[in-house]
Parts: structure tokens; C-alpha cells; sequence
């Protein structure tokens, strides 16, 4: 397996980091799967099943990662177009870690 630790784990601190402000629960849930990600290190197993995780926030329902939406007195943030991009780039990232594995 290519190891793609350092782009996932960039792209898990990116999308914390566009959160902070207005997801802080979400940021440091995204945080700590960063943390987990260097934790496992060069272990399969273990990256897999970080991976399967971060995966599990897109199979939420309402009011999970996907409804997120930065907005402040009833507007839409700018930052909005950034964390669509980011989630997307995440989405892809994670399923080419898991290419030809099942889920």
C-alpha cells in the first residue's frame, strides 16, 4: 500500500482547522482521527480501521459531517466553498486508502 499518511492526515487538519471557529466539536473530532492516523503509523490494520472510521462520519444521518454548514446570523460563511472542497478531497482520499478492500 502507498502510504498516504501524510496527505490524509493534512487533509484531516485542514478541515479542523476551517472548523475551530464554528464546529469546534467537529474540529476536534477530525483532530483526533489525525492523532489516531499517526498513532497507527505503518501498522495495516490499524490505518484500515482509521480509515473505515473517518469513512463512518459520511453514512451519518441529519445533523451529521455532511449537513455541516458554516453560517452566521443567517448567511452562509465563505468558508463554506473551502469545507465542501475539503470534504470532497477527503471522500477520495479515503477510498483510494481502501481501494480493492472491502468496506
Amino acid at each position: 500500500m502507498e502510504d498516504n499518511t501524510d496527505r490524509l492526515h493534512d487533509l484531516l487538519l485542514e478541515v479542523a482547522h476551517v472548523l475551530r471557529v464554528d464546529e469546534p466539536e467537529w474540529s476536534s473530532a477530525l483532530a483526533r482521527f489525525g492523532r489516531r492516523l499517526v498513532e497507527a503509523g505503518a501498522d495495516r490494520d490499524g490505518r484500515q480501521r482509521v480509515v473505515r472510521d473517518i469513512l463512518g462520519l459520511y453514512r451519518q444521518g441529519m445533523g451529521g459531517f455532511q449537513d455541516i454548514v458554516l453560517q452566521r446570523d443567517g448567511a452562509v460563511l465563505p468558508e463554506q466553498r473551502q469545507l465542501d472542497r475539503l470534504r470532497s478531497m477527503l471522500f477520495e482520499e479515503l477510498q483510494g486508502q481502501l481501494a480493492g478492500e472491502p468496506l
